[in-house]
């Protein structure tokens, strides 16, 4: 699927399913964001919905190396995600190539990341070029809303 399988009350609809999450994750995280390297972070409400997506560059062959830079990237929206601890956020990392042997490591700092600022992450995305998937996010405590 693509983000032109997307209903026209899709803003209206939660994120949870996988199907339509990966299809707005598609919609906006451009060819341009996969080709320079950006960690998207959509931001959700309590019920999961959509609210907005800020786009992180990272630095040159950050999305392809070590995923040190997720926090780093991360750090300025903390404070303010932690304002509203009810919502929820699904973060996608664009890269120009698929790299599977990073893609454990990527998904392990988003998932630790997450956890320590009390941040509910709905999923976590790769998104390529050619190719857009969700690496299974570790077992551990889920998050909530309070």
């Amino acid at each position: 699927m693509t983000f032109t399988d997307l209903p026209t009350n899709w803003p209206n609809l939660p994120l949870t399913d996988p199907a339509r999450a990966a299809d707005v994750v598609d919609l906006f995280v451009s060819a341009g964001d996969r080709r320079r390297g950006v960690l998207s972070a959509l931001l959700c409400n309590a019920e999961a919905h959509f609210l907005a997506a800020i786009h992180l560059d990272l630095p040159e062959g950050a999305s392809r190396s070590s995923p040190r830079y997720c926090g780093k990237a991360l750090a300025p929206l903390i404070p303010a995600l932690q304002v509203r601890p009810d919502g929820a956020l699904i973060l996608a990392l664009g890269r120009p190539s698929a790299d599977p042997a990073s893609d454990h490591d990527w998904t392990e700092a988003v998932a630790r990341t997450c956890q320590a600022a009390s941040i509910r992450l709905l999923a976590f995305y790769i998104a390529t070029p050619d190719h857009l998937y969700a690496p299974p996010l570790p077992a551990g405590p889920t998050l909530e809303p309070t």
